[in-house]
């Protein structure tokens, strides 16, 4: 049998699916959001009007800015999953949440567009910048029980003076599974923020004393 004969047969049979190599299970991808627990939402607003919040930038820290999930393997080893990826990006997503949180109209924090027309009208307003610096499933064996941590960092505003505050959040994983690091990274971004919500109050009150 010449060369080019074989190289026939052998094409002939790749291309009608009788590969020598053994098929593989193919991998399915899958897309997730972060979703808050119903039984976390803003808190109610203290006696009073609720703070005023221009919201800014809402930005990632680039280890954790992309689609694909991470976890920490080590102290300086991170692995993005690419079969189990965020829906949205998470810059989009947390300003989605802080959005939605904040435009209900019964809680203790309510969005504004303009600081400077709000506090020209006399309404005291913070402005707030907000840095996701952790976000992500610690696999580490050494770091002791599999965990989602979350970080924010952010910088608070007022008419005369600002100040920056860091809000971390750890939730146990029962399991090394996607969906289970999903459940429990929005554990703890519904916990971060409402450790953010009650400083916001905080610095609204400062900010009304003068």
């Amino acid at each position: 049998m010449t060369r080019a004969l074989l190289l026939a047969v052998l094409a002939a049979f790749l291309l009608g699916g009788c590969g020598l190599l053994a098929e593989r299970e193919p991998v399915e991808r899958a897309w997730f959001l972060l979703e808050l627990p119903e039984d976390t939402g803003p808190p109610a607003a203290d006696a009073g009007a609720p703070v005023a919040v221009e919201l800014g930038s809402v930005r990632v820290a680039p280890a954790y800015a992309e689609k694909g999930l991470v976890y920490r393997l080590g102290p300086h080893e991170y692995e993005s999953d690419y079969y189990n990826e965020w829906f949205l990006r998470p810059a989009e997503q947390v300003e989605q949440l802080l959005r939605e949180r904040w435009t209900r109209g019964d809680g203790a924090v309510v969005l504004v567009d303009d600081a400077r027309a709000a506090r020209a009208a006399g309404q005291p307003v913070v402005e707030l910048h907000v840095l996701v610096t952790a976000l992500y499933g610690d696999l580490d064996t050494n770091s002791g029980r599999d965990a989602a941590r979350v970080g924010l960092r952010t910088r608070l505003g007022g008419a005369d003076r600002a100040e920056l505050a860091h809000f971390e959040a750890t939730e146990a994983l029962q399991q090394r599974s996607p969906r289970a690091l999903v459940a429990a990274l929005s554990r703890g971004m519904a916990a971060s923020l409402t450790d953010l919500e009650a400083e916001l109050q905080s610095f609204a009150r400062q900010e009304a004393d003068g």
